[in-house]
């Protein structure tokens, strides 16, 4: 990518001036605090500069940061065909292959057309079932806890990599669960940290962390591997989305990638999420009384996908959750033809980044922006908004596949923990968001679970 950056810099050196930004000993304080806590610095940036800035990397290699909804369609809907997933995506790709997260143009397409069935309603009934199995176990553990303070994070990080397993690809690990879920997260870990970085280290410098990583990877790729030649010797047609791969004859290689990235995008993602979601119940006793009042009408049954409709505040609940803690909080483009944002000119090969977490408290969309409030997604108030001030999944051509289906285990977990339990925020804790390739909980969300007495 070296030289559409050089040519960026050639060809807009008397365009610098129109797109705002940092400057000198400025710029290398946020690279500085990029890496420690983007959130932060994007958001702060922008209550500073604007919709659209201009950073540049030591090197003076630039990428242009926006915030605006509009800038956001252009990019993601109007004019998506101009934008591919850029150089500043590919750490990822160290960790996820080619899958459906980091794939392009043609191969991204027929993936996602041979993936898409399984994400549909009428192809749920594995994970719906998966769902409420494991939270049910879960909760049987956690009232073994109950009125004791304790964090809840990966007690939920190992549910929904359960579900995935079970729900999507028929999988049990047995004791490789725990092992598997570990390298997971260190993978995701690191690859986060090199995609942050704006400046090269000395390899001698990083020499550990890049043999763990590899280490984590190999041990990754051989449970796959297993579990894959254990279904091919089976001979068993389940109908999953594990078979569908299998059957399609993409080879080894294309099952591992997919399948690394669903685990990835379908266990990190909606465990944060839920997360987070008990998080601001537990500070929120009211609208968390309002939720257990809306789920009375259930019976204390958990919610199936046919009850969602009638739980409209739970929904406004989650869609609010996802605004402040969007569980993909940024991502990044590369122009590849010559374009326009905001009146500047972007030329092909320029890196654009943008940001769920700064555009979902953009103040022209979202009064009060850090105030957690779920009325704030009515139907009419939804209706009369951008559409893309709020895109917790992505938008255009690349929503997020499992969009349905996180939305569905959400419901039913969150649920059945508020039927049983009444949360609050430990003592003295702090919840923060970190940034990783997802959100999550930087220090965990440790909650005291106490037993609903009355039934739901």
């Amino acid at each position: 990518m070296t030289e559409p950056r050089d040519s960026f810099r050639m060809s807009t050196v008397a365009d610098r001036s129109t797109i705002p930004g940092p400057r000198g000993l400025e710029m290398w304080r946020l690279l500085l605090s990029l890496r420690r806590d983007p959130l932060t610095t994007y958001l702060g940036s922008h209550a500073k500069y604007g919709d659209i800035i201009r950073f540049h990397e030591p090197t003076g290699a630039p990428w242009v940061f926006i915030a605006h909804p509009d800038m956001v369609a252009h990019i993601h809907q109007r004019n998506h065909r101009n934008y591919g997933r850029g150089s500043l995506s590919q750490p990822f790709a160290l960790f996820l292959g080619d899958g459906l997260l980091t794939s392009e143009r043609e191969t991204w397409s027929v993936r996602r057309r041979l993936m898409a069935p399984h994400f549909r309603a009428d192809h749920q009934d594995d994970s719906v079932k998966a769902t409420r199995t494991e939270t049910s176990r879960l909760l049987d553990l956690w009232a073994s806890r109950a009125d004791t303070a304790f964090d809840v994070c990966h007690d939920l990080e190992r549910l929904t990599f359960r579900i995935v397993l079970s729900g999507l690809f028929g999988m049990d690990l047995g004791a490789g669960e725990d092992p598997a879920l570990r390298q997971l997260t260190n993978a995701l870990t690191f690859v986060s940290a090199e995609s942050f970085r704006m400046y090269p280290l000395p390899a001698v410098v990083t020499a550990r962390r890049r043999a763990r990583f590899a280490a984590d990877i190999r041990a990754l790729d051989a449970v796959v591997t297993t579990a894959v030649e254990r279904r091919i010797a089976e001979g068993h047609d389940r109908g999953d989305l594990l078979d569908t791969l299998i059957a399609a004859d993409l080879g080894p290689r294309v099952v591992r990638d997919e399948l690394l990235t669903m685990l990835h995008a379908g266990q990190h993602t909606v465990a944060s999420s839920i997360a987070f979601t008990l998080y601001l119940l537990s500070t929120h006793q009211d609208i968390q009384d309002q939720v257990h009042a809306e789920l009375a009408r259930l019976g204390g049954r958990p919610p199936g996908p046919d009850d969602l409709s009638a739980l409209p505040f739970l929904h406004q609940v989650f869609y609010e959750v996802m605004r402040l803690y969007p569980p993909a909080w940024g991502g990044v483009r590369e122009a590849l033809d010559d374009d326009e944002l905001g009146g500047h000119p972007i030329p092909a090969g320029t890196p654009l980044v943008f940001s769920q977490y700064v555009t979902h408290r953009h103040p022209e969309f979202w009064p009060e922006a850090n105030k957690f409030e779920p009325g704030r997604f009515t139907e009419d108030a939804s209706k009369a908004r951008h559409r893309y001030a709020y895109f917790p999944f992505g938008g255009g051509p690349h929503l997020c596949i499992g969009q349905d289906m996180a939305l569905v285990e959400l419901s039913t977990v969150v649920a059945m923990v508020v039927q049983r339990f009444r949360l609050s925020l430990a003592p003295g804790a702090t919840v923060k968001p970190k940034a990783l390739l997802d959100l999550v909980p930087a220090n965990g969300v440790p909650l005291v679970l106490r037993p609903r007495r009355e039934k739901p």
